[in-house]
């Protein structure tokens, strides 16, 4: 029972610990984003500091390294409504557009308005309100708030198994409306903005950028290259409401080795 007691509270102070050492990077990487704050003028894209993994460093008895991922990049899904529930049908249109390039039909965007809407009224044929999850079994209720994490679309009509993980790379939930920074999104989340545009096109055109180190200043420079000269100004007025060059939203991943057993923190 000594023992036992004994291991366990080795395996507490190696808990702590490992916490400790996770707080300290994740100190490391908002004196980085502060420093990025200052100097930046108002642009973030892949190449600047705080989008290059820290190097691991030793510590007694093990090693700690992480890398700063940019949220602002993804489609934020607690766009799609506002704080009463009002759709934003600029945003619903992106979103449907993207779900159709992972594969999904566009519908699915009235599930996902119904889990954050106050109300009880489906929004169409494919929407889902709480009398749609309590017919399940285990059967749930609807959120009828904003998303907190990605995770809980699996819990969203539509969205069970393999179908979230087409769409999970691309999506973000963020606690309050934001842009979508074009210098960091994927090239299918800006392929999304229009079903004219072609991704292939896109991929070449922003991968030749970024060799030659050039990154979006202003949103317009955006419309200026040729794979997106397609979109008309009707869209492009929509979607400009929706982006911009710099980023609010940052998730670190954070990996402590402690006498070889690893722990992976993850803060937002």
């Amino acid at each position: 029972h000594q023992n036992n007691t004994m291991e366990n509270t080795a395996y507490l102070m190696r808990q702590n610990q490992s916490l400790l050492y996770a707080k300290s990077a994740e100190a490391f990487f908002s004196e980085l984003l502060i420093q990025d704050a200052n100097n930046a003028g108002g642009v973030d894209h892949l190449k600047e500091t705080w989008a290059q993994p820290m190097p691991p460093f030793s510590i007694e008895e093990g090693s700690v390294s992480g890398r700063l991922l940019d949220e602002s990049g993804k489609f934020n899904l607690n766009n799609l409504t506002n704080g009463e529930g009002i759709v934003n049908e600029d945003a619903k249109s992106w979103f449907e557009r993207l779900l159709v390039r992972v594969g999904l039909p566009a519908e699915l965007s009235q599930a996902v308005i119904d889990w954050q809407d106050p109300n009880d009224e489906p929004t169409g044929p494919m929407g889902a309100e709480s009398s749609y999850y309590e017919g399940l079994d285990p059967g749930y209720m609807a959120a009828n708030t904003k998303f907190h994490r990605i995770e809980e679309l699996k819990l969203v009509r539509g969205f069970d198994g393999k179908k979230f993980d087409l769409i999970a790379p691309y999506i973000s939930a963020l606690p309050e409306n934001s842009k979508l920074n074009i210098n960091t999104a994927s090239p299918l989340v800006l392929a999304s903005m229009d079903e004219k545009l072609d991704i292939g096109a896109i991929e070449r055109e922003l991968q030749t950028r970024q060799q030659n180190l050039k990154f979006f200043q202003n949103v317009d420079e955006l419309w200026q290259l040729n794979a997106f000269s397609a979109v008309d100004s009707q869209k492009k007025n929509q979607v400009n409401s929706l982006i911009d060059v710099k980023s609010s939203f940052f998730q670190a991943q954070i990996e402590v080795v402690l006498n070889n057993r690893k722990r992976q923190f993850t803060s937002a």
